[in-house]
């Protein structure tokens, strides 16, 4: 009896002890919160460290750890903290498994560490496939990257009824544009609806008007936003949609005056390419409505700065042969050129459907390698954060002297050509070679090379590497970096398909990884 009374007293004394230390512990969890409100982080740490260095496996103390690091604002310090909730494993209903794993994200993302955040978003996916918050920005930072496939697969798990969120239509409409998986107007509509102050919304609205044959709703909705945009570039370019509508409904003159402000548009802001664009549009729209004198001073303008421009060319023989009356206007001239058909052209080489894109000011400012976390199902491919690494074009854009060297020399091999020679480079960060191909002798090209990030071809580095390619006595060139194109150098590159070829995006991705393999 006596040792029953015993072995009970002492299950007593162990169940008082430990709810005298669980007790000790919250006292602890409170007051390091109370001291972390006064700001008084130190000692709210110690508190905590305390209780971590006798148990690093407390998931409530690293909870606490993580909430003081984020009163203080060291939001990296938090992370880690609850980056080791995630290792332990052990989540409950404060401390929510999706909520840790979104945190973290939200962290990541917003120090532009865009890796980390898709990882630990994707976590959350796992838990809660229809979670918003990991949905929308996997969507958005897959769009930033031009992966609109993988942006599908998360944004198309968001219900459009339930959507009300103008930038979220945005990027609902630009994905279905670009994949051309149905109506993206609906998209664009609503997200105006929800916000008329939105440029945006409104000019991506206008094109799809425009592109279902709605010409005056589209000025309509167009000519809205014109006072509300602040953006000098953005404003050209609805200059230039609106002549283009006007052009469609034959409004002439309404479409000469808007091309009037392109020009004064790019004038005033010394934008040299714009202004050549804007000198040739308005001269080919004055030369078809008959007003040859209001064209001459803008086409010899633009003449004089595009000697080799065909189109240009083109339009000043026309314009010569109808005032020296050996040609009727809006016949056809003996090269078979018109200015109607010069002018039925400028749409779809203005706005292609990548325009969405260009406009809706969803291409990240940042480059990251979104593929080598997810892959094209959306479906993550690495179990462990520390296994994140820097995409082929990161590499291809940081590795210097010979090892550069030597990577644009396995690039060359790889497109069946042999380097003969190395060419002096005076156009910054790159390289030039001349290679020989293997398969056919005769042929000989150049290579260049250059680590751009974030960068636009002009049609004027085209034109002169064309006349290097003629100067050296090749055959064709080839450009090798990572960079969009003007319109000017989309135009170049639609005329010159045998002497030009650019590698860039996906197909230099590919390429760089296929060289770096080989080499090691």
């Amino acid at each position: 009896m006596i040792f029953v009374i015993l072995v009970a007293a002492g299950i007593i004394l162990i169940v008082a002890a430990g709810s005298f230390l669980i007790q000790s512990k919250k006292d602890s969890f409170e007051k390091a919160l109370a001291l972390a409100a006064m700001g008084n982080y130190v000692d709210s740490r110690t508190l905590i460290r305390d209780v971590l260095d006798a148990n690093p496996s407390n998931v409530k103390a690293n909870f606490i750890m993580a909430k003081i690091y984020a009163m203080e604002g060291d939001h990296i310090n938090e992370a880690r903290h609850l980056e080791k909730i995630k290792k332990i494993g052990s989540y409950d209903k404060e401390i929510s498994e999706v909520a840790v794993s979104n945190r973290i994200a939200d962290i990541f993302y917003q120090q532009d560490l865009f890796e980390e955040a898709v990882f630990h978003y994707s976590d959350t996916l796992l838990v809660d496939p229809d979670n918003l918050e990991a949905n929308i920005r996997i969507g958005f930072m897959a769009i930033g990257q031009k992966e609109f496939g993988i942006a599908d697969k998360f944004l198309s798990r968001i219900p459009d009824e339930k959507i009300k969120m103008p930038a979220l239509l945005i990027g609902k409409g630009v994905v279905a544009a670009i994949l051309r998986k149905g109506d993206p107007k609906p998209y664009f509509q609503k997200a105006f609806e929800e916000d008329p102050t939105s440029s945006v919304a409104g000019f991506l609205y206008s094109i799809a008007l425009s592109r279902i044959g709605q010409h005056d709703e589209a000025i309509r909705v167009a000519n809205s936003i014109v006072d509300v945009i602040s953006d000098e570039y953005v404003r050209y370019t609805l200059f230039q949609f609106i002549m283009l509508e006007h052009i469609q409904k034959a409004n002439w003159n309404e479409a000469l005056k808007h091309a009037r402000l392109c020009m004064e548009t790019a004038r005033n802001n010394g934008w040299k390419q714009e202004l050549i664009d804007s000198d040739f549009h308005f001269a080919l729209l004055a030369v078809s409505m008959g007003r040859l004198e209001d064209a001459s001073e803008f086409l010899i303008e633009a003449e004089s700065e595009r000697v080799d421009d065909d189109r240009i060319i083109e339009l000043a023989n026309y314009k010569y042969q109808v005032e020296t009356k050996r040609l009727e206007l809006g016949k056809v001239a003996k090269s078979g050129f018109t200015p109607e058909q010069e002018i039925s052209k400028l749409f779809n080489e203005l706005f292609p459907v990548e325009r969405y894109y260009e406009i809706s000011g969803l291409k990240s400012s940042k480059s990251f390698h979104i593929k080598g976390i997810l892959d094209d199902e959306g479906n993550k491919t690495i179990i462990d954060v520390g296994k994140i690494g820097i995409s082929a074009l990161d590499h291809f854009r940081t590795i210097k002297g010979v090892d550069f060297k030597n990577l644009c020399v396995k690039v060359v091999m790889a497109l069946n050509y042999t380097v003969s020679r190395e060419i002096p480079n005076k156009e910054g960060d790159g390289l030039n070679f001349q290679g020989l191909n293997k398969t056919d002798k005769e042929t000989r090209a150049l290579f260049k090379f250059r680590k751009w990030k974030d960068a636009k071809i002009s049609d004027i580095f085209l034109r002169d590497t064309i006349s290097q390619v003629k100067d050296l006595g090749l055959d064709k060139a080839f450009i090798i970096g990572d960079a969009d194109f003007t319109e000017g150098a989309r135009r170049f590159l639609a005329d010159n398909p045998s002497r030009l070829s650019i590698l860039y995006g996906k197909d230099l991705d590919e390429l760089l990884k296929k060289a770096l393999r080989t080499q090691g």
